[in-house]
């Protein structure tokens, strides 16, 4: 078949055109594509699913099914485990309230604050950015005990975390400085002192002492060589073992010792997410343990050998508590027993 030199030209040019026009429709089906298959998925556009298969938007809407792990994790929920910390946990050795408070700004100077139904210590240092020792240093009435809270009680905020001093007879900047652990410094150059020299001070005059604290001495409890366990706070018992609530729970101003009930290896030293707070568990041997919680802070670590009679944290009220106490438990075999079995008779208070 012989083909003219013009023919040959217009199929060249037809052959062109259905090039031309594939890549537009290919191109269009391109777009489409990206609108359902974001940019970098390895699956084709043309690709048919796989019966059964989940497609991406599809796994986002659909709910998360339990997996095997999550199941075991449910069934020991009662377990302490560590959590990254908060309170600066928690205004109490850094664990924050359980219910946030609303922030209030800092108060440029010194304020009072009156208490609202709901609150609690934790809540009002929270707000304005502080944590529970500066409200205890910063007002008598709770220093040893601050679960004395009640409504309509009036506060003294604090512009800064610390302590309110109130100078008594005798009293220098140097003795000051040195019961709450600063350097005189520290007291003379906070502008709301408004200090100068040669910082003569008058009794009853009220410092702020910027990141000060107080220490309070508490008398150890016996540790009763001769019974099996010795009581690891000194205080009073406020609620009994039971069915219902397997441990003693003794009460104990807050930020008071509490020791080592025998000697034994830390097994758990941190939060626990039962409720408990700040716990330690101890291992005895021969499958017996004994437990501290809601306290302020642990100061052991896991694996840690403890001896019987030494510190291993400090009272608080962490988790769900409604006070400052430890939460005691002895464990056999790893059932809960009625610790006073194992106790001296009277507890030391």
């Amino acid at each position: 078949m012989i083909v003219s030199q013009r023919s040959k030209r217009f199929l060249r040019r037809a052959a062109m055109v259905i090039l031309l026009a594939s890549a537009v429709v290919g191109g269009s089906l391109a777009g489409r594509a990206y609108l359902v298959f974001r940019p970098g998925e390895k699956q084709h556009p043309s690709a048919s699913p796989t019966p059964g298969a989940t497609s991406p938007l599809q796994a986002q809407l659909s709910p998360t099914r339990p997996t095997a792990s999550s199941t075991r994790e449910s069934a020991h929920a009662d377990q302490p485990q560590a959590t990254p910390s908060p309170i600066s946990q928690p205004t109490e050795g850094r664990r924050q309230p359980q219910v946030q408070p609303s922030p209030t700004p800092t108060p440029q100077g010194v304020i009072t604050y009156t208490v609202r139904e709901g609150d609690s210590l934790w809540s009002i240092a929270a707000r304005f950015g502080l944590d529970v020792d500066t409200l205890r240093w910063s007002n008598e009435s709770l220093a040893r005990n601050p679960d004395l809270l009640s409504v309509g009680q009036e506060l003294t905020i604090l512009p800064v975390k610390g302590a309110y001093h109130t100078v008594q007879t005798g009293e220098t900047l140097e003795t000051i400085a040195l019961a709450y652990g600063v350097t005189p410094t520290v007291i003379t150059d906070y502008p709301l002192n408004d200090l100068q020299p040669p910082y003569q001070l008058e009794e009853n005059q009220k410092l702020v002492i910027p990141a000060g604290r107080r220490e309070l001495y508490w008398s150890q409890p016996d540790l009763s060589p001769g019974s099996p366990f010795a009581w690891p706070v000194v205080g009073q018992i406020t609620q009994r073992y039971s069915e219902k609530h397997p441990a003693l729970d003794l009460g104990a101003p807050y930020g008071s010792p509490v020791y080592a009930a025998r000697a034994g290896t830390v097994t758990h030293s941190g939060w626990a997410r039962t409720g408990y707070g700040y716990t330690v568990i101890l291992d005895h041997g021969e499958d017996v343990q004994s437990l501290y919680s809601h306290m302020k802070g642990s100061w052991v670590t896991e694996g840690q050998k403890v001896e019987r009679g030494q510190l291993v944290g400090e009272v608080g009220s962490t988790g769900h508590s409604s006070g400052p106490h430890v939460h005691f438990e002895i464990r056999v075999d790893g059932q809960r027993v009625a610790p006073s079995g194992y106790l001296p008779a009277a507890p030391p208070h």
